[in-house]
């Protein structure tokens, strides 16, 4: 396969994001996500997986439904009798994690580019990009999303914008999370790992505090920051300066929990474009190893 260039990916994002909004018919996406009632399964693997992550969050919080975000081998595995719905997230629509909801007996949406008849489709329009770590095929629907939540070009360009100039060469990092920045560090640990630039350890932030910090005793972790302006915050990142090498600090801009989590995952986005420069690697054509497509391809029983 012919990969397009990490810098062609970023350079174009913005554009790809508008072009999908102005060429998708986000009236019957946002209706589709309006009439959806009842408890509800959201699920995604790889980068579909920080879209179901966020789009899980977007129903919780703006129509206060249960909407719980799993992976879709989970549906094998769960008693799913207290939920009624089953949303599926993948920019193709073809897998074997669709296939599994597939089996379930809830009502079945799927969140993709591309329509699949045997469920409800909402349906996005994106320009193809052909990137081993979801770049445009992550932001894009996220950008939907958040268009759904709060329907504000001017505010999505202004995030857009932003910029991050921190960058990395360690191999193993840890991030300082938690529910307000969940989405963002779903993206993180799955971005650096699928582009095999390091292990990733995410923390939630009080859970840290119950033993956590002796895992910096090794001095090789990088810390990925998650920071808003409380207590808790501020006792940890003035506690950890001596623990490790290297705080990234990613500082709350944006009061609105779901405006936030989006910024956030934008600029984790960034902040890995910039590791993989300092790294010298380039997470849209990257080699992959000879057993990769052994697991990515397999279809069978899970």
């Amino acid at each position: 396969m012919i990969f397009d260039s990490m810098q062609e990916c970023f350079s174009s994002l913005n554009d790809k994001i508008f072009y999908a909004l102005d060429h998708t018919d986000l009236s019957s996406v946002f209706n589709s996500l309006d009439e959806i009632q009842g408890p509800t399964l959201v699920c995604g693997v790889g980068g579909s997986s920080v879209v179901a992550a966020f789009l899980a969050k977007v129903l919780r919080e703006k129509k206060h439904m249960i909407a719980t975000f799993v992976y879709p081998r989970d549906l094998n595995y769960m008693d799913l009798r207290a939920y009624e719905n089953v949303i599926s997230v993948s920019y193709s629509g073809n897998n074997i994690g669709v296939d599994v909801s597939l089996k379930t007996d809830l009502k079945k949406y799927l969140f993709t580019g591309h329509p699949r008849n045997e469920m409800t489709d909402i349906l996005y329009t994106m320009k193809k990009e052909q990137s081993y770590v979801s770049i445009s095929a992550t932001m894009v629907p996220l950008s939907i999303l958040l268009m759904y939540y709060k329907n504000d070009r001017k505010l999505l360009k202004e995030i857009l914008e932003d910029k991050i100039s921190t960058s990395s060469n360690a191999f193993i990092y840890e991030v300082l999370s938690g529910y307000e920045s969940q989405t963002a560090a779903v993206l993180l640990e799955s971005s650096l790992i699928e582009s095999g630039m390091g292990a990733c350890v995410v923390h939630d932030k009080y859970n840290f505090c119950n033993g956590r910090i002796n895992l910096s005793r090794h001095k090789q972790s990088d810390l990925i920051f998650f920071k808003s302006d409380n207590p808790l915050d501020e006792m940890l990142y003035n506690q950890l300066q001596s623990h490790y090498p290297s705080i990234i600090t990613l500082n709350r801009k944006y009061d609105d929990l779901l405006i936030h989590d989006y910024h956030m995952t934008l600029l984790s986005l960034k902040l890995i474009h910039q590791i993989a420069l300092n790294k010298g690697k380039d997470i849209s054509a990257m080699d992959e190893l000879p057993d990769n497509d052994v697991f990515y391809l397999y279809h069978g029983e899970m």
